[in-house]
């Protein structure tokens, strides 16, 4: 390569990051002075400057000696890149001087969508086949263990909570003990849960349930103890359903509802309709098996779930 090119190229990567006035970038770099030896050394500085060439100070666009710009090369090219402009890269726009890399994406939201829903459905069949097979071994054996297994740590009451079995307030949103209770909660699962889950994520999905199964049951026991002052136990499955029904209704209040799989009706009347229905039970009805309130707890959580991730961020 001609000398005046290499001068040129040398040049053009020093100008890249310029000097502050005729500050130097690289002073002294190895540059011995005769000043900073030892007065007992017998060296004379002539001499050693003979045996050790001294590299040129880079300020401006002055030339390096070849040992140097591999140096450079390497400072600029690799360091630079792997720690300044991949920091600033990652922060455009943000008030900081140093960046942080994008977070990870969560790894529930990473899973394939049908994964979590025919999840849900496993284990709530797991749980309803355990509560049958319970029932069935108490009515032909009389073995009671199984049942009080599943009644100690997959319903929520005032004894249960009392007892210190909180984790019942989870475990009772995979519950369902009656065929019908099953088959209504599973069919409306499988028809409204996919669109639901599409909207928000596998991980916000399984927030959504949980909510809606825990508010359910936290309703029933306050209803339930409180205001009935009867020992009502309840299946939080069913509020977590209803927490998705009320906000794939929120969703599409357009879409239409089929009641009795018969009459259709738009979601924005259905959810306001069977809100209203479920109050008015849980109030009058007192002979009914159906935890209305939990019904209640459960769609109001999905209403609200829906406002605090969509209406209210608008």
């Amino acid at each position: 390569m001609p000398i005046t090119l290499m001068t040129v190229n040398i040049a053009l990567l020093i100008s890249k990051r310029a000097p502050i006035g005729r500050r130097q970038c690289c002073t002294h770099f190895f540059e011995p002075s005769a000043g900073r030896l030892s007065p007992k050394t017998s060296l004379d500085s002539r001499a050693f400057r003979k045996l050790v060439p001294t590299p040129t100070v880079v300020a401006g666009n002055d030339i390096l000696p070849k040992p140097l710009q591999g140096v450079l090369q390497f400072i600029r090219t690799r360091t630079l890149n792997a720690t300044h402009r991949d920091g600033l890269r990652f922060n455009r726009g943000s008030s900081s001087g140093w960046g942080r890399p994008p977070p990870r994406r969560n790894w529930l939201d990473s899973l394939d969508s049908n994964v979590m829903f025919y999840g849900i459905i496993a284990v709530n069949v797991g749980v309803y086949l355990a509560w049958q097979s319970a029932i069935s071994s108490y009515r032909v054996m009389g073995d009671s263990t199984l049942l009080m297994f599943l009644r100690n740590n997959f319903l929520v009451d005032i004894r249960n909570i009392s007892a210190g079995r909180i984790w019942t307030l989870l475990t009772a949103c995979f519950s369902h003990k009656d065929t019908s209770h099953a088959l209504f909660n599973g069919l409306t699962f499988y028809f409204m849960a996919p669109a639901v889950m599409q909207l928000l994520g596998n991980k916000r999905f399984l927030v959504l349930y949980f909510l809606g199964g825990i508010s359910s049951s936290l309703a029933s026991l306050a209803w339930n103890t409180f205001v009935r002052h009867e020992p009502v136990s309840s299946h939080g499955a069913s509020g977590a359903i209803m927490a998705t029904l009320a906000l794939y209704a929120c969703a599409f209040p357009n879409n239409t509802f089929l009641i009795f799989f018969v009459i259709p009706c738009p979601a924005w009347v259905f959810l306001p309709g069977i809100l209203l229905y479920d109050g008015w039970r849980s109030i009058s009805d007192k002979r009914t098996t159906t935890d209305s309130a939990g019904h209640v707890g459960g769609l109001l959580t999905g209403v609200g779930y829906y406002a605090w991730r969509f209406a209210l961020r608008r």
